[in-house]
């Protein structure tokens, strides 16, 4: 399993989540270019998942370069006799062997992990919250992966009109603190943690909420079909049922 370059990530503090100043910028940069009208009423609530800002220790740990892409996905389906997902069979959205799996379920990104496990004997997991929002932004507080300000010239989200993925290393300039591709946008990730307020937070009883019940799996980073608010490395969204946001990947952490 050649296809992944791993990434070291010392132990260290992750500035994980938002300060007030930084929600309300995000709000005022974004309010009025959401996708749809509607979202404007509940974009406030969304934001402030992300509070307070607050440090958190993780430890050393590796993370793939870039998402797990179609050929390896497609490459796991057919040793275990598994599904496909709609990557694999959607020719105009799915993209190349080179271009992110998606229509993957977190059972699904999990039960890729353990089969990847097995064949490594190394613990495979997906990156916790934590972990993610650190391979973004290292010690920094930056909002988006490669610093601060949104350019629809370093991801792939619909402000970049190309609607459909890329290839995982297309987005040199787009890269995170630790040299990460994709951490904003061509397809949402999934992180192996559950929606829960932040120390001193409020729970937001939101859409997703509604939708998914309380519990529910983060994800981070965007797609190709949102729009580039999802993009800052602190929101959290979820993976709503309407298909506009089937869009779901994942990338890979190797634990020590």
């Amino acid at each position: 399993m050649d296809h992944f370059n791993f990434i070291h990530i010392p132990e260290g503090y992750v500035f994980v989540g938002s300060t007030m100043n930084q929600i309300e910028r995000a709000y005022n940069d974004w309010k009025d270019r959401l996708l749809k009208d509607e979202y404007k009423a509940h974009f406030k609530d969304w934001l402030m998942k992300e509070y307070p800002m607050h440090q958190v220790f993780v430890p050393e740990f590796q993370i793939s370069e870039t998402l797990v892409t179609n050929d390896v996905y497609e490459q796991y389906c057919n040793e275990v006799n598994d599904k496909k997902p709609e990557s694999l069979k959607n020719k105009e959205l799915g993209g190349g062997p080179n271009h992110p799996v998606w229509g993957v379920s977190m059972e699904e990104a999990i039960a890729f992990t353990k089969w990847l496990s097995n064949k490594l004997q190394k613990k495979v997991s997906i990156p916790t919250e934590a972990q993610w929002e650190y391979a973004a932004r290292g010690n920094t507080k930056r909002e988006y992966p490669w610093g601060e300000g949104f350019s629809h010239l370093k991801c792939n989200s619909i402000e970049s009109k190309i609607n459909t993925t890329t290839p995982v290393k297309k987005y040199e300039s787009g890269r995170s603190y630790f040299g990460l591709y994709d951490m904003a946008g061509n397809v949402e990730e999934w992180v192996l943690s559950t929606y829960q307020p932040y120390p001193n937070g409020e729970f937001i009883k939101d859409d997703l909420i509604e939708a998914l019940g309380e519990d529910y799996f983060v994800l981070k980073g965007g797609s190709f079909a949102r729009g580039g608010d999802l993009c800052r490395i602190s929101r959290r969204h979820g993976r709503h049922p309407d298909d506009v946001f089937r869009f779901t990947g994942f990338r890979l952490v190797l634990n020590y």
